[in-house]
């Protein structure tokens, strides 16, 4: 059997990621492994990215560079409040807070710290609906096991 040391939970702070939790802390404590959390916000930037000849006022994109500091900051507490009221009891190693594509941040940080197994939760159907699966992406293109913990 493979030795799980470093488990990568990608944490949605959705009402479901508290369903998840249970399954990350059993693990992590049976398995003696740390866990990451990695939450990946959108880039707003995208959003607004256009070429325009004569920017519209307001200024969207600063608009959106402030809106992102902004929810960078309320995540990461978040993540803090979550991390006391369901982790507590479990060895955190690391806690990030990126932003980009879901599924690809998920992938390059299983090889940037070198994770041996992802534990995330498959995000309710409107979410798959209008972004995709990314637990399917995730599930597909990862080079390490993971476990989904279904939402339905």
């Amino acid at each position: 059997m493979e030795d799980f040391k470093n488990i990568l939970y990608p944490i949605a702070l959705t009402d479901f990621s508290t369903r998840v939790a249970p399954y990350v802390v059993t693990l992590a404590r049976q398995l003696d492994a740390q866990v990451h959390l990695l939450h990946v916000l959108r880039r707003f930037e995208w959003f607004v990215d256009t070429y325009v000849p004569e920017p519209p006022k307001p200024d969207f994109k600063r608009i959106a560079s402030d809106f992102e500091n902004q929810l960078l900051l309320q995540t990461e507490k978040k993540i803090e409040a979550f991390k006391q009221r369901h982790l507590k009891d479990i060895r955190i190693a690391n806690t990030s807070v990126v932003m980009g594509t879901h599924y690809k941040q998920i992938l390059d940080y299983v090889k940037s710290e070198r994770i041996d197994l992802i534990i995330m939760g498959t995000g309710s159907t409107l979410q798959k609906v209008i972004f995709g699966s990314v637990a399917e992406k995730v599930s597909k293109l990862a080079t390490v096991p993971v476990v989904l913990i279904k939402s339905s």
